[in-house]
């Protein structure tokens, strides 16, 4: 019959394995959230860091596609509005340079027209040099794990806390201005402009959505 001095010693022995077993699976999952944050703030400061260059768009556009496709990859979906302006950078197009007009002579045959190259989106506009009095949405904070991660400076933004009317905002990197409030993806087709790093925003109003706070704003002159 077995003693209750090793009936509590094998239990001893069993809690023992247990607890290296539940830490190692602990940390694997920290470890694989973290390694995947740091990950997107790489890959993030990265292409900003490319997109500032003043070096030709074509380069430009060669030393972005392997970071943009990795971001979209493995960060697009939690982090949509970066994905909307990394991806817009890939679609800035070389600057021409004025060409003098050919002369023709009568006797020159017409010059064969030259295979048509896939159309580039247009470049968004900066947000504020259009009109003055240009209006649009943007989101104030994303939602990464259980917080919020906010992409202006100004106001202490949360759920609970939003930006009343007439708060004046500074974008802490750029972000893409939309016709209307965006939901879990974005639809390209309502980008309205882009807003620089730095630039200043008056909230007009603001409200939750899907994922992301949101607020419409105007043009302001920093203070």
């Amino acid at each position: 019959m077995i003693s209750q001095r090793m009936v509590h010693s094998l239990q001893f022995m069993v809690a023992a394995l247990g607890i290296p077993a539940a830490a190692a699976g602990s940390y694997s999952a920290y470890q694989s959230y973290f390694s995947s944050e740091a990950t997107c703030q790489r890959l993030r400061s990265n292409i900003l860091a490319i997109m500032e260059r003043r070096i030709a768009a074509e380069t430009k556009r060669t030393l972005l596609r392997k970071d943009v496709a990795e971001f979209d990859k493995t960060c697009g979906e939690g982090d949509p509005d970066a994905r909307t302006v990394f991806d817009a950078a890939l679609q800035e197009p070389e600057p021409q340079a004025a060409k003098p007009p050919a002369r023709m002579s009568a006797a020159a045959p017409a010059p064969m027209e030259q295979a048509a190259s896939p159309p580039r989106r247009p470049p968004a506009p900066v947000f504020g040099t259009a009109m003055q009095n240009d209006r649009g949405w943007v989101a104030l904070s994303r939602r990464e794990a259980k917080s919020w991660v906010a992409n202006f400076t100004g106001y202490e933004i949360s759920d609970a806390s939003l930006p009343p009317a007439g708060t004046v905002l500074t974008a802490q990197h750029r972000m893409p201005v939309w016709s209307e409030m965006q939901g879990a993806t974005n639809d390209q087709s309502k980008l309205h402009g882009v807003l620089l790093a730095g630039a200043c925003v008056r909230v007009m109003m603001a409200r939750p959505g899907m994922g992301r706070l949101w607020a419409e704003v105007m043009p302001a002159n920093c203070s």
